[in-house]
């Protein structure tokens, strides 16, 4: 069992299920507030069916990456995740707030298929990017991964109740801020790896990769060190933001590229004056 691969999924687990049921509450608040409360059974349908057909695309996926060489799988899982959370983190960033009330108005204009299919890509959505961003620790662990999905499930819906029962006060907009730059920190970690093991992969293939396999760095930290990559800090901040002791130039380049390049745009969005 690895503490590292717990705790990267937890924290990605927790930010997207809570988003998802933000997004729930949000939805069902509405519903209230306009006294369509015969809306709200379906709501909790569409989420629910969002929740199922997620997780079902999960196991799929993992069934599809132990099937094939785990340096190729783990680079492949690396490689769509990373573009998916990149644009929905930019989207959430910079249209999410209007698009999602927007959406919950035509939803309830929609009656009863208005409503279940919202909830249902609020919930579906939210469910597929933990798949993708898992996906790369599942590979590695799979009961560990499970561990942290389950426990990030847990604390995600015991704050999102308190949120909703109004016992729980919360700036989403400091929330969002902070998760979306952890988030991108993650998925620049995700794509280092992967890159890590495409690299690998192509060496097994007898493919040369020249000057680009060549170390960036080597850092003077042996196995005795807490922040050697194999041991328990070492391990959590590898996992969650791609650290390593020795990094392959190519990996370097687009790891540390997205991360810098990722935090500044979303600064610049954050930082913008609210309308």
């Amino acid at each position: 069992m690895s503490l590292a691969i717990i705790f990267s999924s937890f924290l990605v687990t927790f930010r997207e299920a809570f988003e998802a049921i933000l997004l729930m509450v949000i939805l069902i608040s509405y519903l209230k507030k306009t006294d369509e409360v015969f809306l709200i059974k379906p709501a909790y349908m569409g989420g629910s069916l969002g929740a199922v057909i997620s997780v079902t695309a999960g196991v799929t996926l993992y069934l599809l990456y132990i099937s094939i060489d785990l340096d190729l799988a783990e680079a492949i899982a690396s490689f769509i995740a990373v573009p998916v959370i990149t644009s929905v983190v930019y989207w959430m960033a910079t249209k999410g707030r209007e698009v999602i009330y927007k959406g919950v108005t035509k939803a309830i204009a929609g009656g009863v298929v208005g409503v279940v299919f919202t909830a249902f890509v609020f919930v579906f959505r939210e469910g597929l990017e933990t798949v993708l961003l898992t996906q790369p620790y599942a590979l590695r662990d799979i009961v560990s991964t499970f561990i942290g999905i389950l426990l990030g499930l847990i604390i995600a819906l015991a704050i999102g109740y308190l949120f909703y029962r109004g016992a729980l006060k919360l700036s989403l907009r400091i929330f969002f801020v902070i998760t979306s730059i952890l988030l991108v920190l993650i998925a620049g970690g995700i794509l280092g790896y992967g890159v890590h093991e495409f690299i690998e992969y192509l060496e097994k293939n007898s493919y040369e990769l020249g000057i680009w396999r060549e170390y960036a760095y080597k850092l003077p930290i042996d196995r005795s060190n807490v922040l050697y990559d194999k041991n328990i800090v070492g391990a959590i901040l590898a996992l969650m933001f791609g650290y390593a002791t020795k990094m392959e130039l190519l990996r370097f380049v687009a790891q540390i590229s997205y991360q810098i390049l990722g935090v500044i745009i979303l600064l610049k969005i954050y930082s913008k004056p609210k309308r």
